[in-house]
């Protein structure tokens, strides 16, 4: 195995390969690619989405000056980007490499080593045997692999996305929120915390529509309408609010549906504090 990249998600990948043995282990790190070997049988790019390609010139290079052309042959190019197709890898291709995307459904937010065992993995390889084979050595990783699309790949990161940062930022707002009610930080994030816990833990042990409550799943316009009205000198707040709220009054069970899409379609000149 080779790994392209030592950052925080690529400190994590030698981290569990070293502890189940999956190796040797080459790292090439920024400015190592003078003696790079890169003669693993996999060698996975470990780079921020917008360094990927380059990343792949650089790997079918330096394979060019050790073997020459179609120095690669034989070989899988795979990267660790979410949003991004096996395609950007293609100058590899060219260079006899199959290609293909890892992505690991996790966290890496800093330099601190983050365990693989039980964390998801999406495999996207056009190549069955690559898809076989890259499945097994998630495995061997502790992760639990799942085949994902080249064509959806978009859809499925943003599912990633909301899933994640902007679940943080969800709740950063939500914090801010209490805290213009009054709560200091401290008392404002644990009652962010009570709540938000709950309700995951409702959601994914009821599912959705029996985790639904309070004034949307009741119908209650006027509370909402309230609501509003006092979030209107925080804009960016009312934004988030009302997005939301729009998805819960089209996908969630709501009472007076129509009540609440005026409601919330309301402009501040229209609304007053009841």
């Amino acid at each position: 195995m080779a790994v392209i990249g030592a950052g925080n998600w690529g400190g994590s990948l030698v981290a569990a390969l070293k502890r189940t043995g999956v190796g040797p282990v080459e790292v090439v790190r920024r400015g190592g690619w003078a003696g790079a070997r890169l003669d693993a049988r996999v060698i996975w790019v470990c780079v921020p989405d917008g360094a990927i390609a380059e990343a792949a010139q650089k790997i079918a290079k330096r394979a060019h000056e050790l073997h020459g052309e179609n120095g690669l042959h034989g070989q899988v190019v795979v990267h660790a980007s979410g949003a991004l197709t096996a395609d950007v890898l293609e100058t590899a291709r060219q260079a006899g490499a199959k290609i293909a995307g890892v992505h690991p459904v996790m966290s890496f937010p800093t330099r601190r080593v983050v365990s693989l065992d039980g964390v998801m993995f999406g495999v996207e390889a056009r190549d069955a045997v690559v898809r076989r084979e890259l499945h097994a050595l998630v495995r061997r990783l502790g992760g639990v692999p799942f085949t994902v699309k080249a064509e959806a790949k978009a859809l499925y990161h943003a599912a990633g996305v909301m899933a994640s940062p902007l679940l943080v930022a969800e709740l950063a707002a939500t914090m801010e929120t209490a805290n213009l009610a009054g709560l200091d930080k401290k008392t404002a994030a644990k009652w962010v915390q009570a709540l938000a816990e709950a309700s995951v833990k409702n959601l994914f042990t009821r599912g959705p529509e029996q985790s639904f409550s309070g004034p949307f799943a009741r119908g209650d316009a006027g509370t909402i309408d309230l609501h509003l009205a006092a979030l209107e000198a925080h804009p960016v707040l009312a934004d988030v609010y009302r997005a939301l709220g729009r998805y819960a009054v089209e996908r969630l069970p709501v009472k007076k549906q129509t009540e609440l899409k005026r409601t919330l379609g309301k402009t501040g000149k229209r609304r007053t504090l009841k």
